[in-house]
């Protein structure tokens, strides 16, 4: 052995020792591929065998004149494919090597092509490099082939010639060849994919589009899709379509049954926290009469949907419009005219009565005005004031002063924070009527209180060209079940509550053009207010 021979040949000819092999036996493969398994193997391998056959024999018409052979094995080891020199054909069909033979150490020794497989790169394998002697006379040179994109190990390509012919040159060319092999592999590999995408999707489709393998495995993910479910291509290409809760069990029974989907609807939140409201179509994908894969179609109607829903809830207020007028006619004045006559009538009566008169009537004729008040403010469009306002000045400057009493009535710790890009932001506002959203809040969260001390915490974070305004408490917190109603008119769970703080709030943040979500836990509740920015010239 010679002091430069690579550690894994030096490895290989230490096992074969080991196993008791005697380097002067002539050995040959002792296992074999039947004729079915050969024929099954060689179609599964038909295009791999087409492109090495095609640019073999470019490398034998470059090699003319010179006695080569070369061979193709699969990824087992199994021999699939010969071609070259007829003289070196004999000389190994007598050493018992055919089409279907198995290569391995434990059976031929040192051998290149389990080597290749064994070691993923290119290996020569010259004269005594080789453990039993009768192949001293022969220098053999091997790589593997993959699949580039996704370092699959597809087999070997090998060539072999008389030692006299031995070139470290055979190697780089046949190094050289199997780069042209993978490269073809691939664009075949990637053509066949848009084949299957050409017959089934139309160029540019405003469509979720999703395509799997036969497996569930997703090798398609297009672009609107991964913009409906708020994802990135590396995080679903070459995953299991299984593994999705939303369209796993469809995909499953499509592939698994040839089950057939169309227009299911399907509503989810992506991971931004917004609703998506789709309908999903799914079916089988053949390949003449093998079924190869899966396709799903989504088509986002959260739109439509939304505009529906913003349809039945423009009927409503335009109902509850009707109502609060009627109400304001019918009742407002009659109340204005019974406040009068008790402040009149305060003065000719007893001192019980007349305190009766204004620690209870006239309180309750208060009240019911106030609600009267706060229902035509859901229906009519506010006409207040708005003023520029720093987000800094308005939260510690007046929100802060405000609350600070209130928390120190009710043993509510208060905190409040701005963070460094938020302070300077400036927000066109009704000062009085944004502070009514907060106190709104704070009435809430000190009737939703836990027995432990509660914590009240308002934040602000920027979104885009928005601010947003984060109210958050640690009180009891709101059932899904009820969470979804809150924002209804005289929607309340409290016995003495008018159901009207929350839709009135709204209504206040809608006119500031913004926007009023709630969120809640078994740790409390959350609500987050975004206002546009607005930006001074």
């Amino acid at each position: 052995m010679g002091e430069t021979e690579p550690y894994y040949i030096t490895q290989s000819k230490r096992f074969c020792k080991e196993l008791g092999m005697d380097p002067n036996d002539l050995v040959s493969p002792q296992r074999f591929l039947t004729k079915k398994e050969l024929f099954i193997k060689t179609k599964a391998y038909n295009e791999i065998l087409e492109v090495v056959s095609y640019f073999s024999t470019k490398l034998l018409d470059s090699l003319k004149g010179t006695p080569i052979l070369i061979s193709v094995s699969d990824s087992n080891g199994y021999l699939l494919h010969m071609a070259g020199d007829e003289t070196i054909k004999s000389t190994v069909d007598e050493f018992g090597i055919k089409i279907g033979s198995l290569f391995t150490q434990e059976d031929t020794g040192t051998n290149v092509i389990s080597l290749v497989l064994q070691q993923r790169h290119p290996i020569s394998l010259i004269g005594k490099d080789h453990y039993h002697k009768f192949l001293y006379e022969i220098a053999c040179y091997g790589a593997p082939i993959h699949y580039t994109d996704e370092d699959h190990l597809l087999g070997s390509v090998s060539i072999m010639v008389p030692i006299v012919f031995q070139n470290p040159l055979l190697l780089t060319m046949l190094s050289q060849v199997v780069d042209s092999i993978e490269r073809e592999l691939l664009l075949r590999k990637q053509n066949r994919k848009l084949n299957i995408l050409n017959q089934i999707m139309i160029s540019r489709t405003r469509n979720g589009i999703i395509v799997t393998d036969e497996k569930g495995t997703t090798i398609e993910f297009n672009d609107f899709a991964l913009k409906i479910f708020n994802q990135s291509s590396n995080t679903v290409i070459g995953k299991s379509i299984y593994d999705s809760v939303l369209i796993g069990e469809y995909f499953r029974r499509v592939i698994e049954c040839g089950a057939k989907y169309e227009n299911e609807v399907l509503t989810f939140t992506n991971e931004n926290g917004d609703d998506i409201v789709c309908l999903f179509d799914a079916q089988p994908i053949y390949e003449e009469e093998r079924l190869i894969g899966g396709f799903g179609q989504f088509r986002d109607i959260t739109d439509r949907y939304l505009f529906e829903e913003k349809m039945k809830e423009a009927e409503k207020q335009a109902l509850a419009g009707r109502i609060a007028a009627g109400i304001a006619h019918e009742i407002r004045n009659p109340l204005t005219t019974v406040r009068g006559y008790l402040q009149f009538l305060e003065k000719e009566v007893d001192a019980s009565t007349s305190q009766l008169f204004s620690n209870l009537l006239i309180p309750e004729i208060d009240r019911a005005n106030k609600i009267i008040t706060d229902f035509l403010s859901i229906t009519k469009p506010s006409i207040k004031e708005f003023e520029l306002i720093q987000v800094q000045h308005f939260l510690i400057d007046y929100l802060l002063k405000f609350l600070k009493s209130e928390s120190l009535l009710y043993s509510v710790g208060l905190d409040i924070e701005i963070p460094p890009d938020a302070k300077n932001l400036t927000i066109l506002c009704n000062r009085e009527e944004l502070l009514q959203v907060f106190i709104n809040l704070f009435q809430n969260s000190v009737q939703a209180k836990r027995e432990t001390p509660l914590k009240i915490k308002i934040f602000t974070r920027v979104a885009d060209e928005h601010v947003q305004f984060i109210f958050r408490d640690n009180g009891k917190g709101i059932p899904l079940s009820i969470l979804t109603h809150i924002f209804e008119p005289f929607f309340s769970t409290k016995d003495c509550g008018t159901g009207l703080g929350l839709p009135v709030s709204q209504k206040i943040v809608e006119n500031h053009k913004g926007t009023m979500q709630a969120s809640s836990d078994g740790m409390g509740t959350e609500f987050i207010i975004e206002l546009p920015i607005h930006k001074l010239a």
